[in-house]
């Protein structure tokens, strides 16, 4: 798939860490969650994108409920 911003199909897949901290307006006592989402980068352009697996988005589903 070619990249959204440039069309490149010059992109490049990459592990990565993303602390993520609670929305604003939510408890903000709470432990921020460290993820581990593939990272699809533009090698043209840097445009970015990030999926997360399955097995994390339910730990944001969780934190945006409560």
């Amino acid at each position: 798939m070619p990249c959204k911003k440039c069309g490149s199909e010059h992109q490049a897949e990459y592990g990565s860490e993303i602390n993520v901290h609670a929305p604003a307006g939510n408890d903000l006592d709470k432990e921020a969650l460290l993820l581990f989402p593939k990272l699809l980068v533009c090698l043209k352009c840097g445009f970015t994108e990030f999926t997360l697996s399955e097995s994390e988005l339910p730990l944001l589903s969780d934190r945006a409920r409560h």
